[in-house]
C-alpha cells in the first residue's frame, strides 16, 4: 500500500512540475500566447453563442468534447515557440508564422487524422442526439423543468462521454508526443507516431493520468469558462512540451 501511495504522490508531483514549467514558459511571452489563443476563443464564442441562441445547449457539450480531438494539431505553434524560449530567444509575432512554416508534412497528416476522428465523433454524437431528442432544441431551462427530459439528457451525456473518452484517448496516444517530436526532429509520420505510442504504452499509468489532466482542464474550460482559454490553452501546450522533453530524455536513455 505504501508503495502505491508513494507512486501516486510522485505522479501528482511530476504532473504539477510540468504544469508549473508550462506556466513559466507562458509568462515569457504571455501577450503573444494569448493573441494566438484568442483565435480559438472567438470561434468558440461564436459557435457557443449560436447554439445557445437556437436552444441547442446540450449540443455545445458535443462541440466542447470535439475540441479535445482537434486541439493537439492547433497548438503545434506553441511547441515551436517553446523551442525558441528554451534556446534563449524571446518569441515575437513573426515566430507564429514561422512555426507554421516549420511544421513538416507529418504534422499536417496527423492533423488530418485528428480531423477525421473529430468528424466521426460529431457524426456519432449527433446521431445519438437525434435518437434521444429528434433534433429538437434542448435548452437548460427545459432540462430543469422536465424530469423526463432530465433523464434523457443524463443518459445522452453518459453515452457520448464514453464515446468521446475513447476517441479522445486514441487521439491522445497518437498526437501527444508525435507533434512536438515531428516538429523538433523534422521526421516522418511513422517515426513520430511510433515514438508517441511507444512512450504512452511504456508509461501507461503516468500518461493516463496526464491525459486526464490535459483533457479535463481543457474540456471544463471550454464548457464552463471559455474566456480562460486565453491562458489555459497555451499553459497546457507548454506543459505538454515539458512532458515531451522529459519523456524524450527518458526514452533515449533506456
Amino acid at each position: 500500500m505504501s508503495v502505491n501511495i508513494t507512486r501516486e504522490k510522485m505522479m501528482f508531483a511530476i504532473t504539477w512540475e510540468w504544469l508549473s514549467r508550462g506556466w513559466r514558459d507562458f509568462r515569457q511571452a504571455a501577450f503573444l500566447n494569448m493573441i494566438y489563443a484568442a483565435l480559438f476563443l472567438v470561434i468558440g464564442l461564436a459557435m457557443g453563442g449560436m447554439l445557445l441562441h437556437h436552444g441547442f445547449s446540450v449540443v455545445y457539450f458535443i462541440i466542447a468534447g470535439g475540441f479535445l480531438i482537434v486541439v493537439p494539431g492547433l497548438v503545434a505553434v506553441y511547441y515551436y515557440l517553446a523551442d525558441r524560449i528554451h534556446s534563449g530567444s524571446r518569441p515575437g509575432f513573426a515566430d507564429i508564422a514561422e512555426g507554421f512554416r516549420q511544421c513538416p508534412v507529418s504534422i499536417m497528416v496527423i492533423g488530418l487524422v485528428s480531423l477525421v476522428i473529430y468528424l466521426i465523433w460529431i457524426t456519432d454524437a449527433l446521431i445519438i442526439y437525434s435518437v434521444y431528442f429528434d433534433f429538437v432544441p434542448t435548452s437548460l431551462s427545459a432540462y430543469k423543468a422536465d424530469p423526463v427530459l432530465r433523464t434523457d439528457v443524463l443518459a445522452f451525456l453518459l453515452f457520448v462521454s464514453i464515446l468521446g473518452f475513447v476517441l479522445s484517448f486514441i487521439t491522445f496516444c497518437i498526437t501527444v508526443f508525435s507533434i512536438p517530436y515531428a516538429l523538433q526532429k523534422q521526421c516522418g509520420l511513422v517515426d513520430a507516431v511510433s515514438f508517441s505510442v511507444r512512450t504512452v504504452s511504456g508509461h501507461t499509468r503516468l500518461m493516463f493520468f496526464w491525459a486526464i489532466v490535459l483533457g479535463g482542464l481543457t474540456f471544463f474550460t471550454v464548457l464552463f469558462a471559455l474566456p480562460l482559454l486565453l491562458v489555459v490553452l497555451p499553459v497546457l501546450a507548454y506543459a505538454n512540451y515539458a512532458t515531451y522533453s522529459d519523456m524524450l530524455r527518458l526514452m533515449e536513455s533506456e
